[in-house]
């Protein structure tokens, strides 16, 4: 599904900020790992959201950091939502309803 770039726009605003040891963005569909990507590709972790848009509920984003043997550690308490279907749906209604 082609999602608008407002949504999108929404999307790129609430992924965390990566400093200190934390290097990259864990994604997660509903609790079920999705993807890992390197916070310098805040592109890339847009693409991870919009193909799984629609799949889940929810999109959410923790901060991680890989080790030099792959060996991924994230932030667990902390879960950034990117995408909610309901409230994005929302959105691209209320979009299409403008447009009109």
């Amino acid at each position: 599904m082609k999602v608008p770039r407002e949504i999108k726009r929404g999307w790129e605003r609430r992924f965390p900020d990566l400093s200190g040891k934390w290097t990259h963005w864990k994604i997660t569909g509903a609790g079920k790992f999705i993807a890992v990507v390197d916070g310098f590709d805040l592109l890339g972790a847009l693409k991870v959201v919009e193909e799984n848009y629609g799949r889940y509920i929810t999109i959410k984003a923790s901060r991680a950091t890989v080790n030099e043997h792959g060996q991924l550690k994230d932030e667990e308490v902390a879960l950034f939502e990117i995408s909610n279907l309901s409230v994005d749906e929302q959105l691209i209604a209320s979009s299409r309803d403008r447009d009109v």
